[in-house]
C-alpha cells in the first residue's frame, strides 16, 4: 500500500506542472523583490506565528512532511507574496499520504502600504480575470464564494487546466485563498489528485488564522 501511495505523490506532482507557481527563488524579478530580498527575508519569525498549531487542524487533518511548498503562489499575473518581504513561513496540510494537501504560505512585509497595494491588485484579478496562461496551458479561473471573507483584501479562486488529451488524466486543479491582515498575508493552497479537499475545512483554516489577528 505504501508504495503504491507514493506512485499517487509522484503522479500529483506531474499533473500539476502546468498550475505550478510562476515564480521562483532564483527568479525573483517574477515575484516583485529585489534580487536580494528573498536571500534576506527570514524563515520563521513573525511570519511563523500566523502558522496554524496542529491542534487547529480541522478533524482528519494533519500536518504533511516532505516538500512544504510549490514555488511562489502567483495567479492571473498577481504574484501572492508581498513586495519587501521580511520573513516568510510555510507548512503543509494533508488528509492521507496521497493528500488532498493545503499549503499554508504566510508572508510578512516591511511595506505595508505596498502590500496593500498587492492584495488589492489580487481582489481586482479574481473578480476580472477568467484565463490565464501558465507553463503553456491554458488555465480556466472562477472565483469561489462559497468560503467566508476573513481579514483585509480577501479574495479565493480556482484555477484548472485540463489535462493533456488522451492522457487519461483528471484535470489539474488548485484553489486559492489570501488575505491580508495589516502587514501580514496569507495564502492557502488547496489541491488534490482526483478530488480537492473540502471547502469547508479550508474555511475553517482561514477562520482559524484569521481569528489570531
Amino acid at each position: 500500500m505504501g508504495s503504491v501511495k507514493m506512485v499517487l505523490v509522484i503522479a500529483l506532482a506531474a499533473l500539476l506542472l502546468p498550475l505550478a507557481a510562476c515564480g521562483s527563488e532564483s527568479t525573483p524579478e517574477r515575484s516583485g523583490q529585489e534580487p536580494d530580498d528573498r536571500q534576506t527575508a527570514k524563515s520563521g519569525g513573525e511570519a511563523a506565528s500566523w502558522i496554524l498549531g496542529k491542534d487547529e487542524l480541522p478533524e482528519g487533518w494533519r500536518y504533511a512532511t516532505g516538500q512544504q511548498h510549490l514555488g511562489i503562489p502567483e495567479l492571473c499575473d498577481v504574484v501572492l507574496e508581498p513586495p519587501h518581504l521580511s520573513s516568510a513561513e510555510t507548512q503543509r496540510f494533508t488528509q492521507d499520504a496521497a493528500g488532498p494537501f493545503v499549503i499554508q504560505y504566510s508572508f510578512v512585509s516591511s511595506d505595508e502600504a505596498a502590500t496593500a497595494k498587492r492584495m488589492a491588485e489580487w481582489v481586482e484579478a479574481v473578480s476580472t480575470c477568467t484565463t490565464w496562461q501558465a507553463d503553456g496551458a491554458d488555465i480556466e479561473v472562477t472565483p469561489i464564494t462559497d468560503i467566508d471573507a476573513v481579514g483585509e483584501d480577501f479574495a479565493a479562486a480556482r484555477g484548472a487546466a485540463a489535462a493533456p488529451a488522451g492522457s487519461g488524466k483528471p484535470p489539474m486543479e488548485r484553489e486559492y485563498v489570501a488575505f491580508r491582515n495589516g502587514s501580514q498575508v496569507t495564502v492557502l493552497l488547496a489541491y488534490g489528485l482526483g478530488s480537492l479537499p473540502a471547502r469547508t475545512d479550508v474555511n475553517a483554516m482561514a477562520q482559524a488564522i484569521a481569528a489570531r489577528a
